[in-house]
């Protein structure tokens, strides 16, 4: 199962040669239903065709992806599962372009494009030689930001954002990758200093490489996930959902700045060690074990989204696209349950 099995699976777009496929194919002996492999036949339990009264019904697995009508509708179900080898079977039978984003199907016919969602479906009809869709078609949503609701949360934190701007110019270093002697502008952390900053106590005992003690990400919590970083492997959608609204909530407390003035200074530190933990670390080869070193450039940029995104609500407006239209999700995962 995969690329080069379907590649075996005929091209198909009218419910003629769809008809004539079916009554050609021998089916498979001995089994019951009766199975029609599409393809080699020995991938029948992968590919294969059906009838349904005087529907040509193409199988995926065990899935009913694409339905012949007499009238010439050809109709597209995911059937819930918004998977490559789906979307490779849509493009290898029709020739339309498929692809998953936010774990929605995504049909593309010429410069429209069209979402599937769960088992809901699309049908599609050929006219002039050129795919359309006929029906299913839904009303698609995207997020803009909102200038004004951005100001106001920026003006809420910015004597953080300066406070955290500073620190960075100030420890801001050049290091060199060892990979083609490559430059960065880095900020370097050491482990000492998260545990002193955040009162991690290690007692004379502890074994010094067990956790929590020596490890970054356990110091800081959940305030690890404020950062979009695929490569600190979060999953934004509901299953960290709740991690993520802890962390971002202690990080808010820690950086308000109606707070009183005898902690506010510690606060802010432990906040800035926070976004610099949690963001796009670099690996230098002779790198202190103890020592963490965060790309200087981006970060400040980063608190910014981190700041809008947790206030999300706020400075986010959903706009209706016209039909054909897919957004880009450039917001999306931000309010991933209103999406």
């Amino acid at each position: 199962m995969g690329y080069q099995t379907v590649m075996n699976v005929p091209s198909v777009h009218t419910y003629a040669l769809a008809k004539n496929l079916y009554d050609s194919i021998v089916p498979i002996r001995g089994r019951s239903p009766e199975i029609r492999p599409l393809g080699n036949r020995r991938d029948a339990d992968s590919y294969w065709v059906r009838m349904e009264g005087e529907d040509v019904v193409f199988m995926l697995y065990k899935s009913a992806v694409i339905t012949y009508k007499p009238d010439g509708g050809v109709v597209l179900t995911p059937d819930s599962y918004s998977t490559v080898s789906t979307h490779q079977f849509f493009h290898r039978v029709l020739g339309v372009g498929a692809n998953a984003s936010r774990q929605v199907t995504v049909i593309t016919l010429g410069d429209k494009r069209y979402t599937i969602r769960g088992k809901d479906t699309l049908t599609l009809k050929l006219v002039g030689g050129n795919w359309q869709c006929v029906e299913g078609a839904k009303t698609q949503f995207s997020w803009h930001l909102n200038r004004q609701g951005a100001n106001n949360v920026r003006a809420r934190y910015k004597e953080f954002a300066t406070y955290f701007k500073g620190v960075v110019n100030l420890r801001t270093e050049d290091f060199t990758h060892h990979y083609g002697n490559t430059q960065y502008k880095g900020v370097a952390v050491s482990l000492q200093e998260l545990q002193t900053a955040f009162g991690v106590e290690i007692s004379e005992t502890a074994n010094p490489t067990l956790y929590p003690h020596n490890d970054p990400d356990k110091i800081i919590g959940h305030m690890r996930y404020m950062h979009e970083q695929p490569q600190r492997q979060f999953n934004y959608g509901t299953q960290r959902a709740k991690e993520y609204q802890e962390g971002i909530d202690r990080f808010m407390e820690l950086i308000k700045s109606d707070q009183p003035e005898d902690t506010k200074h510690l606060n802010f530190y432990k906040g800035a060690l926070a976004v610099l933990m949690s963001g796009d670390r670099l690996y230098l080869r002779g790198q202190d074990d103890s020592t963490y070193i965060v790309k200087a450039n981006p970060i400040v940029k980063a608190l910014d989204t981190v700041l809008l995104k947790a206030h999300a609500k706020e400075v986010l407006v959903r706009k209706e696209l016209p039909l054909g239209s897919v957004s880009k999700g450039a917001y999306d995962r931000w309010l991933p349950e209103q999406v």
